[in-house]
């Protein structure tokens, strides 16, 4: 049985500061809009590691968003047939094979957009929304989460588009959200 080495990095909070800045356009409508305070933006966490479920949670929890994690298929499964999420992280701790059982079983049940973490090696997650390196900062992660979670459309209406991250943190690919 092959032992993974799990890493951590350290990251400065000047790195991620103007990301929380950004956070406040995140889950909050204007107060002239709607007239009433909305709650952050909620996601689900999926991973078979606790300390990268604990990292994450801490990471997107210091961002202002609301985290759930799981540590097991079946738990995500059933946390989304009863509670909504306005992002799925899955992360890449996660056999690739499991990731598509996930993936199928959330498509029926949670409307939210999913984001899949990769291995190095790793083919990327078929139906994904969105697809993010393991090996990239957590900075960008957190960069990124932002970025799907802003208001869905854009100036001229236009919708937001799937990006891929290479291991050097330059976006690889964008396609068109639906």
């Amino acid at each position: 049985m092959a032992t993974r080495k799990t890493t951590f990095e350290v990251v400065k909070l000047a790195e991620i500061a103007p990301l929380l800045r950004d956070v406040e356009v995140l889950g909050n409508a204007e107060e002239e809009e709607l007239q009433a305070p909305s709650q952050p933006a909620r996601i689900l966490s999926v991973t078979y590691d606790m300390s990268l479920a604990t990292t994450r949670e801490m990471l997107f929890a210091s961002a202002g968003f609301q985290v759930s994690s799981v540590l097991t298929v079946g738990q995500a499964i059933q946390l989304c047939a009863t509670e909504s999420f306005e992002l799925v992280v899955v992360g890449h701790s996660i056999p690739l094979a499991h990731k598509e059982w996930l993936l199928k079983e959330l498509r029926g049940r949670c409307a939210a957009p999913v984001l899949a973490v990769t291995r190095p090696g790793e083919s990327q997650l078929a139906g994904a929304d969105y697809v993010f390196d393991s090996t990239e900062s957590p900075a960008l992660l957190l960069e990124t989460v932002v970025d799907i979670l802003r208001p869905k459309a854009g100036p001229g209406g236009k919708l937001p588009q799937m990006k891929s991250w290479s291991p050097n943190g330059k976006e690889t690919k964008t396609r068109q959200y639906k």
